[in-house]
């Protein structure tokens, strides 16, 4: 994981400068576990800071997660100028119970102040 902070008890963020691969969407995955064992539900912030977005096996073993963790994640902002990226998490908000949000890298503080809310 290239850098993942606190926001609060219950938000955590992930900052990636790589593509969103299986091993780094797993590596996430793994930090957000361990955080709904202590607290939940959580809040999510993930900036793709490479444009590389995120791989399709990534992204569906992101919808796996969410499936079988649906009731622990409230909120997913998605900081990201990567467009396909981008329409992909708008796809996900149709589908997983958490309200996830996409933000252009230009709007970080309005995801951070959102995903605060």
């Amino acid at each position: 994981m290239e850098k993942s902070f606190e926001f609060a008890e219950n938000v955590v963020g992930f900052m990636v400068n790589t593509e969103i691969d299986q091993d780094k969407i797993e590596e996430i995955l793994h930090a957000v576990r361990e955080r709904i064992k202590n607290v939940a539900p959580i809040c999510l912030y993930l900036e793709d800071q490479s444009d590389e977005g995120i791989s399709f096996a990534a992204f569906i073993k992101t919808l796996g997660f969410h499936f079988s963790h649906g009731k622990d994640l409230e909120k997913i902002a998605i900081v990201t100028d990567d467009k396909i990226f981008e329409k992909s998490m708008q796809m996900k908000d149709f589908i997983v119970p958490a309200k996830v949000k996409s933000f252009g890298r230009k709007e970080r503080m309005e995801a951070m102040n959102w995903v605060m809310e």
